[in-house]
């Protein structure tokens, strides 16, 4: 069963490297994408094709994945992103209280959203997927 369980998380996170991509210059047409997640316990958060210059519990960094542990919830942070990029984002929680989620705003309307709710001494993992409109 074990193996079962990582094969999954595999193929998850191999899909969500297709994530999105902030490579607008100025004067380009970008929207305003919002990563929310939502929850009462530490998670996990990772969205790909971002470039994200802040930080987690092990301190500042700058790179092109959002990929960052024990975030206190609940998070969000806002991009600018060209149109026609496909949106993604993953979030985890570790026997969460009572439940874990994630939402994709584009322009402040809500185009996706997830919530997983607490199994006593689970792992929960909500996904979110959209696209920028051209």
């Amino acid at each position: 069963m074990r193996t079962h369980k990582a094969a999954s998380c595999l193929v998850i996170m191999v899909a969500l490297l297709t994530g999105c991509s902030d490579d607008s210059k100025a004067g380009d047409s970008t929207a305003t994408v919002e990563f929310k997640v939502t929850g009462d316990s530490p998670a996990s958060v990772y969205i790909p094709g971002i470039k994200y210059t802040g930080g987690d519990s092990s301190g500042p960094s700058s790179k092109w994945d959002v990929d960052l542990d024990s975030v206190k919830t609940p998070w969000s942070q806002k991009f600018q992103v060209k149109p026609g990029r496909s949106l993604s984002l993953q979030t985890g929680s570790v026997n969460p209280k009572t439940g874990i989620g994630c939402q994709i705003f584009v322009n402040g309307k809500l185009v996706d959203e997830d919530t997983k709710k607490n199994k006593p001494g689970s792992t929960l993992v909500a996904q979110c997927k959209s696209h920028v409109p051209m």
